[in-house]
């Protein structure tokens, strides 16, 4: 069976096991706990089991009935960890328990633009609108989490290999936000063959093939004569 973001992670300690499956999962006065633990969740840079969905959506739950207990930080954090999961759907699950007032943070607000970029496959504006421009002092929304470009390089390269069956070496530069020599080496860490011209060959899989699609109609001789009919009497 598949794992999902409600398996428990193998990084999540039993004191922050029972919590979640015992009586004070919403316990105001554990909220520092979840809290704490989020924050070794963001130290942690292995972006399959550093990111606990069902401690964070406790967390953002206690918030949603304590709103005097709400840190923006916090709630930062946990989209940013969302946004890298495997799951597509955690950072969505994790926004339906946020009120307008919260999303209309700065911060919160450019994690929305950042997620609405990578539904829509547009890795260059996201990693453009992460990162600003250089002269840029801005603090990233992504500040304090261990791993996350990898993480989301992970996710990029699923849906390239997903898409493409050859593509540009330039392009995926772009995709991944790395220069020509960093992409030669992701080619070669996973066995993609790139000729002279930069041109990069990604393995066949179901998503990428191309299919012959063959639509059939069934057209009933009763239909078939009443559309004879219709002709004849154009």
């Amino acid at each position: 069976m598949a794992s999902t973001s409600f398996d428990r992670p193998s990084t999540r300690p039993d004191e922050i096991h029972s919590l979640l499956t015992g009586v004070e999962r919403y316990n105001p006065q554990k909220a520092g706990v979840l809290e704490d633990y989020l924050v070794r969740q963001c130290a942690n840079p292995d972006p399959v089991s550093n990111h606990d969905l069902m401690a964070n959506l406790a967390l953002l739950k206690m918030y949603q009935f304590n709103p005097d207990l709400v840190d923006l930080d916090i709630i930062r954090r946990v989209l940013a960890k969302a946004l890298i999961s495997q799951s597509q759907g955690d950072f969505n699950l994790c926004l339906y328990l946020l009120s307008d007032d919260i999303c209309s943070d700065v911060s919160i607000g450019k994690l929305l633009v950042l997620r609405d970029y990578l539904e829509g496959a547009q890795f260059d504006k996201f990693w453009k609108e992460m990162y600003g421009a250089e002269d840029d002092d801005e603090e990233s929304v992504v500040d304090g989490i261990a791993g996350f470009d990898n993480g989301l390089r992970r996710l990029i390269i699923g849906q390239i290999t997903s898409t493409y069956q050859t593509v540009a070496a330039k392009a995926v530069e772009k995709m991944v936000n790395l220069d020509e020599e960093a992409v030669l080496r992701l080619c070669k860490e996973h066995n993609w063959p790139a000729d002279s011209n930069g041109i990069i060959t990604l393995p066949l899989k179901s998503e990428n093939k191309a299919k012959n699609t063959v639509i059939k109609e069934s057209v009933k001789f009763e239909q078939l004569t009443k559309i004879i009919s219709a002709a004849n009497d154009i």
